[in-house]
């Protein structure tokens, strides 16, 4: 696991293998229904406003990480990307269940509110997000630490996100109106030793990991670099963001907390800039797909809505006959649209493939144009190296007969 930092180069340029999509898939519905159960928990209105950014960038997270975590199932970032908005969304399951089990089982209740109550000394933030400071720094792009030394730092990271949790867990009285915190530790709001030590621990664990990043960069390639670069800036900024936060005075904590907020979106949208600019993972095919079926999708049904809304508003009595030539012009458009989308998107996300189509065709125009035949086996190798880029290339042909 622990590979020298040389083993990103393999990364990025081996073929892509991709795992079984159902795991990955799975655990994606999950946190989506968990994210469905937050927007349910808090209802409508100016709550659901103000909590519309942040679940927009949990929903980033997931879909990022899905495709991550399917094309590339032996790294851990895409699963990480995945746990992240996991432990945000749990809370809300949690308060729901807590709630229901009130009456009944008010023991049980007692340690669901610990969790999920969203109260001013919370501390369940702090599990995603030094996952996400931490561990994601420490092991980008390949999934492997820097070297094998930061195995021990790696280690310290989550000793420390697990203590830390751990005491400022203990430090609210109540986890509910009425429900005592079962977990209380009166020593750790009274002695002023103990929140300075768990928030400078966690200070040089942020710091340490965005130092691997560094050591990293210094010791990568040209095309390695090009992605850290993102990264680097991303998570720096970051950490520096939120360890300003916690020295800002009470009046400014509102507007501190949603540049916090915004900054850690940096991270999800670097991951997203190695990945689609410089190739990282090799999943341009999957997105140039995903996006141009996405596409068609919706201009398809757009064509369909505008004729049988078009003939009813001609024909009111006519609604089977709109039905039909919705549904005919709806097939017509299809795989039109279908191959100019995929040209365009070609070009832009999955550019190999798009060249290597580009290569065939002019080979096969050449064949069918008259091919010399002296040169035929030469031109066919150096499209099959063009395309395929194999490390040997024989072409074997016939012996005349005499």
């Amino acid at each position: 696991m622990n590979s020298p930092a040389g083993a990103a180069d393999a990364e990025t340029t081996e073929g892509v293998s991709p795992g079984p999509a159902w795991p990955a898939f799975l655990l994606a519905a999950l946190v989506f229904a968990m994210l469905i159960a937050t927007v349910g928990y808090v209802g409508s209105g100016p709550a659901l406003v103000s909590l519309a950014p942040f679940l927009i960038l949990l929903s980033v997270f997931i879909v990022v990480g899905c495709l991550l975590s399917w094309k590339r199932p032996h790294n851990p970032i895409g699963w990480l990307l995945l746990l992240i908005p996991a432990l945000f969304t749990l809370g809300a399951p949690a308060m729901l269940l807590g709630e229901a089990l009130l009456d009944s089982a008010p023991g049980v209740s007692a340690w669901l509110f610990w969790y999920g109550y969203d109260r001013e000394d919370t501390w369940s933030w702090l599990p995603p997000i030094g996952l996400l400071l931490t561990q994601i720094p420490l092991r980008f792009p390949n999934g492997a630490l820097p070297t094998p030394r930061w195995r021990w730092f790696s280690w310290f990271t989550v000793g420390t996100l697990v203590i830390v949790s751990g005491l400022l867990s203990t430090a609210s009285i109540e986890v509910y109106p009425g429900i005592a915190n079962p977990v209380h530790l009166p020593a750790v709001v009274t002695n002023p030793l103990i929140i300075p030590f768990c928030f400078g621990a966690l200070a040089i664990a942020f710091v340490g990991s965005l130092a691997s990043l560094v050591v990293r960069y210094r010791r990568a390639g040209s095309v390695e670099r090009a992605q850290l670069r993102w990264m680097l800036w991303a998570v720096g900024l970051t950490v520096v963001i939120l360890i300003a936060s916690w020295f800002s005075p009470d009046p400014w904590m509102e507007g501190i907390s949603s540049i916090v907020l915004i900054s850690y979106g940096l991270i999800p949208v670097a991951i997203a800039i190695a990945v689609l600019r410089y190739r990282l993972y090799e999943i341009d095919r999957i997105i140039s797909r995903t996006v141009s079926y996405a596409l068609v999708t919706a201009i398809v049904v757009a064509v369909y809505a505008l004729v049988v809304t078009s003939v009813a508003w001609l024909l009111p009595d006519a609604t089977t006959l709109g039905v039909a030539l919705a549904t005919l012009s709806a097939a017509a458009f299809f795989l039109p649209v279908l191959r100019v989308t995929r040209r365009l998107l070609d070009r832009r996300f999955n550019r190999a493939q798009y060249d290597a189509e580009r290569v065939v065709v002019a080979f096969g125009d050449r064949l069918r144009t008259g091919a010399d035949p002296h040169t035929a086996a030469s031109d066919l190798a150096d499209a099959v190296e063009r395309t395929l880029e194999p490390s040997v290339v024989g072409v074997w042909t016939r012996r005349p007969t005499e």
